[in-house]
């Protein structure tokens, strides 16, 4: 006789992250309008329905990997101006915590597409409004000035002393 191990059941909060993971590479891959919420499922393992279920639509669900996206963005950046005992400048150490997000693969991709879709009414609002949720980290944080702030965006390490 075989005895097999319990089978324990993911919790629905662990659920949703793995959606939200499968989420974000398949929207870095194939942009918002490139992606039925069919192919998150299939990546993410369960079900069409289900993922309808907990997110309710796609653009939901898209905002949702949005806002996850600027969480893991903004706490790495917390994480690197709070590194009081480090040595390195605070802006190489912010603009090392930017380029390992290169690690979290999908996230800045997740984050490229929806400022892409600026003109959308929903999505585009959201973009912007995360944008600006970074950019005030950076000012009133991490006392970056306004021009310092416009150029780490698109400069990153290369704008760094």
């Amino acid at each position: 006789m075989t005895i097999s191990a319990p089978v324990t059941r993911m919790k629905s909060g662990e659920r949703r992250e793995l959606i939200l993971e499968a989420a974000t590479e398949v929207f870095a891959e194939t942009g918002y309008v490139g992606t039925t919420t069919a192919d998150i499922a299939r990546a993410a393992g369960v079900s069409q329905p289900y993922v309808v279920r907990l997110f309710g639509t796609k653009e939901q669900l898209f905002l949702d990997v949005i806002q996850r996206a600027l969480d893991v963005l903004l706490a790495a950046f917390r994480g690197a101006l709070d590194d009081a005992t480090s040595d390195v400048p605070l802006g190489k150490r912010m603009a090392l915590a930017y380029v390992n997000q290169l690690n979290q693969h999908g996230l800045l991709l997740s984050l490229m597409h929806a400022f892409v879709l600026g003109r959308d009414p929903v999505i585009g609002a959201a973009a912007r409004a995360g944008f600006m949720k970074v950019y005030r980290f950076l000012r009133d944080d991490a006392g970056f000035d306004p021009s310092r702030c416009r150029t780490f965006w698109p400069q990153g390490c290369s704008s760094t002393p």
